[in-house]
């Protein structure tokens, strides 16, 4: 009997201090803190580096290390645009890892761990997929396309194509169509970008224009009627995209500051402040500053006797200046209201042999166009490009816009 009570007594006490030990273990797992690991994320603004971005991120004391790891994996530091994007874990006891997202096709990881610190990309799957476009102007062209499900960055793509023959603030009319035919770039089956435009028509009142993408045997590549003819000119139509004209060239119109009669010798534009301006052609800057009524103005030189003046902008870009050299649609100044002016707008001249002239009337001469020896390539690769585009619509129940 006794016994029995020992063994009973010995397994209750064997019990209790198992109890003792678990509950002493718990006491002492409660006590130690686990790491919480922080996520934070910033944006890259203008003027920005990746430098200073750490800082803002509180990585200065792993600054060093961070740098001298992206530098070894090739990262693109003189290519850290504003919009860019940096994340950044992290908790108590140190830095966890650092995503640096420039685009799909640009995600730059670094991450910490036993060894030290490790860089890696992912490389997604891109798809080309050549798509056509097509609708009619309900408004303007840019809100029409983009109705379609399109973004900005064809809508650019497609008015620089025609920007010699149409001036999208003026010419435009509801009812156009418009038909784009355009390689799409997909990353992991998202939409990332536009590739090349092989084939865009406009159809309107101000005509009827087709464009061909063709690069000739000597590297020569343009958009070119259905007659092989360059549809760009020497000068553009216009300095800005997507606004429209408040005051037409005029030998006589009442100026509404200075409340009288006088020639308005240009083409106003109205766009908000800060409206990125272009020039139309090239040529040599020849004035860049402040000139009375004008405001801020800049003039540029072209061929054949040509002159342009922008009036009015609200600021130069940086490295603009008096002799530079400048390209058609090489960006020169930002729309204001400076000088003599009412409210936002850009007021643009062309002059001809010294002689103010409306650009709206003017005729432009155009660049070069297919070369001869390549006239025949170029009507065999449209006729069949036109056949394969046509057989498509055929298949779909549909039919081309006519060329």
């Amino acid at each position: 009997m006794m016994n029995g009570l020992r063994i009973i007594y010995r397994a209750k006490f064997s019990f209790l201090v198992i109890i003792f030990i678990i509950a002493a273990c718990s006491r002492k797992t409660e006590g130690i803190e686990t790491p919480v690991p922080v996520e934070s994320k910033h944006v890259v603004k203008r003027g920005e580096n990746l430098e200073s971005m750490l800082d803002r991120s509180a990585l200065v004391e792993h600054r060093p290390a961070i740098i001298n790891a992206l530098q070894w994996s090739g990262f693109p530091f003189r290519k850290c645009l504003p919009g860019d994007t940096l994340r950044v874990v992290k908790d108590a006891a140190g830095f966890w890892d650092l995503t640096y997202w420039q685009n799909l096709r640009n995600v730059y990881h670094l991450r910490s761990d036993s060894v030290g610190l490790v860089v890696y990309m992912k490389y997604p799957y891109f798809d080309t997929v050549r798509t056509y476009v097509q609708g009619k102007i309900n408004s303007t062209l840019y809100e029409s396309m983009l109705a379609c499900g399109e973004t900005s960055g064809l809508v650019i793509r497609f008015a620089d194509i025609f920007a010699w023959e149409i001036d999208f603030f003026t010419d435009t009319q509801h009812g156009d169509s418009f038909f784009v035919y355009v390689n799409k770039i997909y990353c992991d089956s998202v939409f990332f970008d536009y590739g090349m435009i092989t084939m865009a028509l406009y159809n309107g009142n101000v005509g009827e224009f087709c464009g061909f993408y063709f690069c000739d045997p000597e590297g020569n590549e343009d958009y070119y009627n259905r007659k092989g003819q360059s549809l760009r000119k020497s000068l553009l139509k216009s300095p800005l995209r997507f606004s429209y004209i408040s005051s037409h060239f005029s030998k006589s119109r009442y100026h509404p500051i200075l409340k009288i009669w006088r020639p308005h010798h240009g083409l106003d534009y109205v766009a908000p402040v800060g409206t990125p301006i272009s020039s139309i052609g090239d040529g040599r800057v020849t004035f860049k500053g402040w000139k009375g009524g004008y405001g801020n103005l800049v003039e540029i030189r072209h061929n054949n006797n040509f002159r342009s003046r922008y009036g009015h902008l609200s600021r130069f870009t940086k490295d603009l200046h008096v002799g530079k050299r400048v390209k058609g649609g090489d960006l020169i100044g930002y729309l204001g209201s400076t000088g003599l002016s009412t409210g936002p707008h850009l007021h643009f001249e062309l002059h001809k042999d010294g002689v103010p002239i409306n650009p709206l009337k003017v005729n432009i001469p155009r660049a070069p166009s297919v070369k001869e020896k390549y006239r025949e390539m170029f009507i065999e690769y449209c006729d069949s490009l036109l056949q394969s585009i046509e057989q498509d619509f055929a298949d779909r129940g549909g039919a081309l816009p006519e060329t």
